[in-house]
């Protein structure tokens, strides 16, 4: 057994023939000129996206807003009550003017610092 390349035809007897392209698929000439296209087009939308005039709008949003949080808030501090456990509370301005008037607690006998 040869393992040598054998013909199965003699060589005078070879013919070339002319196969035409099959018509369903596209050419590399037309999906280039297709790629170049689209990449005009996609290159011309991105120069064009900062000129086109666009006016935003407001819309507001429904729900809470920070005046829900903070309200609740101002008027506990800024009035006279008693806490959930009992203890009394004043207005943080009349504390600040207590601390002035009496002056903040001091220590007998201070730590040394280390």
């Amino acid at each position: 057994m040869s393992y040598r390349f054998q013909p199965s035809y003699p060589p005078e007897q070879r013919q070339v023939t002319y196969q035409p392209a099959r018509q369903g698929a596209p050419g590399v000439v037309q999906i280039m000129s297709g790629l170049l296209v689209a990449f005009l087009v996609v290159s011309l939308l991105v120069m064009l996206a900062g000129r086109v005039p666009f006016v935003p709008s407001v819309t507001p949003l429904d729900g809470p807003t920070y005046k829900d949080y903070v309200l609740p808030d101002r008027e506990l501090l800024g009035s006279y009550g008693y806490t959930m456990e009992g203890k009394v509370h004043i207005p943080i301005d009349r504390a600040m003017d207590l601390i002035v008037e009496r002056g903040l607690p001091t220590r007998s006998n201070p730590s040394p610092t280390p």
